[in-house]
């Protein structure tokens, strides 16, 4: 019984890692994501008058 609860916890504790893991990753890309939308929403914003008026 006690082997099996270790061997559970071990998984566990290796998939939170990977999770963990996957999470730094997230959030080192996020930075670039927020600064690509800004700009693809300004151009957007700036073009919309444009768009309109036709």
């Amino acid at each position: 019984m006690s082997f099996r609860l270790l061997l559970e916890n071990w998984r566990l504790s290796r998939e939170f890692g990977a999770f963990t893991r996957e999470f730094g990753a997230f959030t080192r890309e996020f930075p670039t994501f927020t600064r690509e939308f800004g700009a693809f929403t300004r151009d957007f914003c700036r073009s919309l008058p444009y768009f309109l008026s036709k």
